[in-house]
């Protein structure tokens, strides 16, 4: 009976998801709006935006124009007052993060910076309306720029405002209203740029608990936006949260993907009624299109994969989780074409994904890499200390070892295979290549 119970505990995590069919038109104007803007230009010699700064400005421009118009669609429908359904609003936050996304250029080591691991604000929140009127002060004195408002995507939590222009690169903005705000706005940028701790010590000393409550609350969001910039724009800061060190290894190492599979297992379901894939031995891809099999694709999917477990707990996900999961690379993005993404989206296709463990455990051994557990205090340290679960097999963290090198691997990595298709060994390699 417990093994039955916990079989379709996972298949209900699989189970079929969709956004709701008659949204599909509103999909395809986001999709062209945040992806497509600047679509009169592709035929152009890529390399020609990198030489010529006018083509460079009017490239920007144009996919700028777009993402504005996607969001101020967005703004348009939360102003009407009605209820955003589930649909709706994953639909909408869906573009939002796409934009978001590219401003980031798809890079997840950025992304972490502006994820605070909260639950984004109500879009009925009072202070909505005073960003929204500042992003479109901003748009009009920069109009090439795109000012992203943050509450409207489900990870930047940074700033209110993300903002790209052609040449000023990417900034983060707050927004205050009210004199108050202002005065303690004034208070903290004179402390960060004067760095008097006399100054702030006055101030503690003379305001009110809740005016030094708001002084300090703003000292760490500055903190954090300054963070968050420097990261993105030299690869290196210090998170002033955690006083953890991050630095983004110079040159960039390109990983390898499974976008070829991707698409050729969706284009086989789309023939036959399904289609399964491997990756590296050990990502388990199922996509299901015909009616019966997106029914049963929850239990037939996990038959599968169970059977290269050996009774271990595996990661498993559908694609459209990708809709909901604040890290993952936007459907809009994911490395498809438009019609499979609306595919997916609207539920044609079924897309099932898992790890199996021991399969990944063999496939780092094919590898060269030594595969074992935590041998001394630093490593076990190392583990307890770790922000997401370590990587376990037959109920223990694992350690991989190359030449000298170890890495303790996180749950967190496979957010990488899973949601944006980069091979899982190429990933551990570039790690040790890094390390």
């Amino acid at each position: 009976m417990a093994i039955h119970e916990e079989l379709e505990k996972r298949a209900r995590r699989l189970a079929p998801m969709a956004i709701k069919g008659c949204f599909e038109d509103e999909a395809k104007y986001l999709f062209e709006e945040v992806c497509c803007g600047s679509r009169s230009l592709w035929p152009l010699d890529p390399g020609s935006l990198k030489t010529q700064d006018e083509l460079r400005t009017k490239f920007y421009s144009l996919a700028h124009e777009g993402m504005w118009a996607a969001q101020e669609r967005f703004l348009r429908r939360i102003g009407n007052h009605a209820t955003l359904s589930p649909s709706e609003d994953a639909l909408y936050r869906t573009a939002m993060d796409t934009i978001a996304w590219q401003m980031l250029g798809s890079q997840l080591c950025f992304a972490r910076r502006l994820y605070r691991e909260q639950r984004q604000p109500s879009l009925t929140d009072s202070n909505l309306q005073s960003v929204i009127k500042a992003a479109r002060h901003y748009r009009e004195r920069n109009p090439d720029s795109m000012p992203l408002i943050s509450d409207l995507t489900t990870f930047v939590q940074i700033g209110d405002i993300l903002a790209a222009a052609p040449y000023g690169g990417l900034s983060i903005l707050e927004v205050k209203e009210g004199q108050k705000n202002h005065e303690i706005l004034g208070l903290a940028t004179f402390y960060r740029q004067s760095g008097c701790e006399h100054f702030k010590q006055f101030v503690s000393e003379t305001e009110t608990v809740q005016t030094v409550k708001q002084f300090e609350r703003v000292l760490r969001q500055m903190d954090r936006m300054d963070f968050a910039t420097t990261v993105i724009s030299k690869g290196k800061g210090i998170d002033p949260d955690s006083n953890q060190e991050i630095d983004i290894p110079e040159p960039y190492f390109p990983m390898e993907d499974w976008d070829t599979e991707l698409n050729k297992t969706l284009d086989g379901a789309l023939d036959r009624g399904w289609a399964l894939a491997v990756i590296d031995d050990c990502l388990f891809v199922g996509a299901y299109a015909s009616e019966h099999m997106r029914a049963a694709s929850p239990f037939v999917f996990l038959a599968w994969l169970d059977k290269f477990t050996g009774g271990e707990s595996s990661p498993v996900v559908r694609l459209i989780d990708c809709v909901r999961e604040p890290l993952a690379l936007p459907i809009f993005a994911i490395p498809t074409s438009p019609e499979r993404i609306m595919d997916v989206l609207f539920g044609r296709l079924h897309v099932c994904m898992g790890i199996s463990i021991p399969c990944f455990v063999k496939a780092c051994e094919k590898h060269g890499i030594t595969v074992r557990a935590p041998k001394n205090k630093s490593e076990r340290n190392t583990i307890n200390s770790m922000r997401s679960e370590a990587i376990k097999h037959n109920g223990h963290p694992i350690v991989l070892e190359r030449n000298g090198k170890v890495i303790i691997p996180a749950s967190g990595i496979f957010v990488r295979s899973l949601f944006h298709y980069q091979r899982p060994m190429s990933f551990i390699n570039t790690m040790f290549d890094n390390a």
